[in-house]
């Protein structure tokens, strides 16, 4: 197992406060999450590999098996953080006098989960603790102190995103916002759920003063929320947004995000959407609301979502200003600590009923309800020139003794043929990837995957989709090794149940994220 490893060390000033607190000092200093950034380019995931290098500049890996103890775990790391330099020896100041000694003597040594700042048990294996391939764990070194402190306030990361919650800001100013809405979607939009958290700074800013939406999530146990982002984020996002306290949300599952649209007499084929209600009182439960289906998670999208609308609510003659909310946003969490569906659905009943009068509240709903014709004609992309018979990333079933009449041609990345013969899937695996990194390697495992008999067709094609994510990866002149092993970890999940095949293909796996990362 391989993990992770950040020193903290200093008196208890040091652990005063939250691990993730200095993540977060260090994303408000960055260029890159500024104000001009939320308008930059639409692929913005760069930013948040900056930031975990700033946050994490002299961490290292250690590598030990499961079953490791957590005592054992943490004699280790100590040993190697003191052989590298990031933390300093027992006692006294370094035979060279490099560095700076923090002085005092050591108080207790401890591993804490970065997320939680829980210590884990001594007696614990490191399985035991919950601990998994590539996670960050905090190595902490507390000495006796060499003075006095007057200490301030630490920076709370978390209260980043605590505005967003439903059940702290569900009640309504006096002269709040004119529209109101939700963001609804379930634990299968991980895309969605990802790009909320991503690049809430700049919904926050789309959303405009007179738009306020709240994302309907719910607040896991962090055992559940670990498991769900960390199986669908990679590592170093993960690591992040974890020590951030920003994954301890996650979205409802399916029967409770539907429970949750019935409330608001939404269709669930429509999820994930974004419904404006009008919330003037006397009007029947959910009789009029505008739902706009979210269909592209991009930049582009949601500006030009938020922006129509906000062109729209331009044209309304206002009646007052409306004041930010706790100098914030307007895009908020629904759910409360714990709570199950019932919670929320009463959290969005009190908010339905929770409007400022039918006449500016009304006026808004009305000039937006008018316009979302327009709206969705402007949210759908550019339709591809008009040529017959182009597709792209199709699914294509061959069915044996077929004949075709017409010429067709399939295009894009994500376009599988089913029940094509090996031979000749492997041969265009060649042709397309023969200067990746360990293509033969890679070549093998292909041709493995479609030969098994234990897998379906299914998982035997997403199989095969994921070995050329991989060579696809490893064909870069610099292979993104986080990728290589987030998508090598789903590749061994998706063959581990293949008996006929996993030994082989786990195998080359190993050797091919070995041959990448080092």
């Amino acid at each position: 197992m391989r993990l992770l490893i950040d020193v903290r060390e200093g008196d208890w000033a040091t652990f005063y406060g939250h691990y993730g607190d200095w993540t977060a000092w260090r994303l408000g200093r960055l260029e890159s999450f500024g104000p001009s950034s939320s308008r930059g380019a639409d692929d913005t995931s760069a930013r948040w590999h900056e930031l975990h290098e700033a946050a994490l500049d002299q961490a290292f890996e250690i590598s030990v098996p499961p079953s490791t103890t957590v005592s054992d775990c943490l004699a280790h790391a100590l040993r190697e953080a003191r052989r590298r330099g990031v933390a300093q020896p027992e006692a006294g100041p370094p035979a060279d006098g490099a560095g700076l000694f923090l002085g005092g003597r050591i108080v207790r040594t401890w591993l804490a989960d970065p997320a939680t700042d829980e210590r884990y048990e001594d007696g614990l294996t490191l399985e035991q603790a919950g601990l998994a391939e590539d996670d960050l764990v905090v190595l902490c070194v507390e000495r006796t102190a060499q003075g006095d402190y007057c200490m301030g306030p630490a920076a709370n990361p978390a209260a980043l995103l605590e505005h967003l919650q439903l059940a702290m800001n569900g009640t309504a100013p006096a002269d709040g916002p004119r529209l109101w809405g939700v963001l609804l979607y379930t634990t299968a939009d991980v895309e969605l759920a990802t790009y909320v958290r991503t690049h809430f700074e700049d919904l926050n800013a789309l959303s405009g003063p007179n738009t306020r939406v709240f994302v309907v999530e719910r607040q896991a146990r962090w055992a559940e929320a670990r498991k769900y982002w960390r199986a669908h984020l990679e590592p170093e996002l993960y690591r992040v947004l974890s020590s951030m306290r920003w994954l301890h949300w996650q979205p409802y599952d399916p029967q409770g995000a539907y429970k949750i649209a019935a409330v608001l007499k939404v269709d669930p084929e429509l999820l994930p959407c974004l419904v404006f209600f009008d919330s003037r009182p006397g009007l029947p439960w959910g009789e009029r609301k505008i739902v706009f289906p979210v269909e592209d998670v991009t930049p582009r999208y949601f500006r030009t979502l938020f922006g129509r609308i906000a062109k729209v609510l331009g044209s309304v003659p206002p009646e007052g200003e409306p004041l930010p909310v706790d100098g914030h946003g307007p895009l908020s969490f629904a759910s409360r600590p714990d709570s199950a569906e019932s919670d929320t659905r009463t959290a969005l009943r009190a908010l339905l009923h929770s409007g400022r009068g039918p006449d500016l509240d009304g006026a808004a709903f009305a000039a937006v309800e008018t316009a979302q014709r327009a709206i969705r004609e402007a949210l759908r992309p550019a339709p591809a020139p008009s040529t017959d018979y182009h597709l792209d990333n199709c699914r294509v079933i061959l069915t044996p003794g077929a004949s075709v009449t017409e010429n067709f041609y399939f295009n894009g990345q994500n376009t599988t043929f089913i029940n094509r013969p090996v031979d000749t899937v492997v041969q265009d695996f060649q042709n397309q990837h023969g200067t990746a990194l360990c293509h033969e390697e890679l070549r093998s495992l292909l041709r493995l995957t479609l030969s098994s008999t234990d897998l379906a067709d299914a998982e035997r094609d997403e199989a095969a989709a994921a070995v050329h994510d991989l060579a696809r990866l490893t064909a870069e002149p610099e292979p993104d090794a986080p990728g290589v092993r987030l998508r090598a970890e789903r590749l061994r999940e998706m063959l581990a149940g293949a008996a006929d095949i996993a030994q082989p293909a786990l195998a080359i796996i190993a050797s091919v994220v070995a041959a990448v990362t080092g």
